[in-house]
């Protein structure tokens, strides 16, 4: 059969339409529409949280080999969930006025560099230096946090990416829904989006400040315990 007629093919398509949102965000920022763009990132987010778990449920890697589903999902994270979030970040005034430029192409290179290494770190069970999670600045931004905050946030995280820290698999990546503390992001910032996609910033802080608290956590604190033996290296991942 046609690999384009077959069931499977359809979560390659949802994978693209994630890309297909971070083009659309794009276009609202070169049009000065700032909430529109916020609510197409969001999707972005939300085909992130449901692409790999689709295509590992339905094996679409066996049933589509003729696709690399992992080359789709790279490309379509560095553009959705940093190369057009730094963008709307200085656009949306997020960071300190002339940081913007500076700090976008910083983050470019840095998530380019943490995802050709996604390989080894899947190998490994542990990552060197942190998650290139620059989506998180968009908390700030709902959060309506002076600039310095972000600004500080998002130099620290490039910092951290560069360390050579010790990083476990967490739920700094929206591959993990096994139940518990690990998966904690995922799930509120899954529980967020609803009222994030339909009031914005106007939505209450109490759906935001639990994930930056955590967020924080997982930069700050799980390398300690990964060196502590506390947590333990490898990917244990669970739809």
């Amino acid at each position: 059969m046609n690999m384009y007629l077959r069931p499977t093919f359809l979560i390659h398509l949802w994978t693209l339409a994630g890309l297909g949102f971070a083009m659309l965000a794009a276009q609202q920022l070169l049009e000065g529409n700032i909430e529109a763009a916020a609510r197409w990132l969001l999707l972005v987010l939300f085909v992130d949280h449901t692409d790999g778990t689709l295509a590992r449920k339905f094996n679409v890697r066996q049933r589509v080999p003729e696709v690399s589903g992992e080359t789709i999902d790279i490309i379509t994270d560095v553009i959705g969930l940093t190369f057009v979030p730094m963008l709307f970040y200085w656009q949306a005034g997020v960071f300190l006025p002339s940081w913007g430029a500076p700090l976008a192409v910083a983050a470019a290179a840095t998530c380019s560099l943490k995802y050709s290494m996604k390989m080894r770190l899947l190998e490994e069970g542990a990552s060197r230096g942190a998650p290139p999670a620059f989506f998180s600045i968009l908390l700030f931004w709902f959060l309506e946090l002076p600039p310095v905050w972000a600004t500080v946030y998002a130099v620290a995280l490039i910092a951290l990416c560069w360390s050579p820290l010790r990083y476990p698999i967490t739920s700094l990546m929206t591959t993990h829904w096994k139940f518990g503390f690990a998966s904690m992001i995922n799930y509120l910032s899954f529980a967020a989006m609803i009222p994030a996609l339909i009031w914005l910033q106007h939505a209450p802080a109490l759906f935001f400040w639990p994930i930056l608290v955590l967020m924080l956590f997982h930069l700050l604190g799980s390398p300690i315990l990964l060196a502590l033996g506390v947590i333990q290296p490898g990917l244990r991942r669970v739809y």
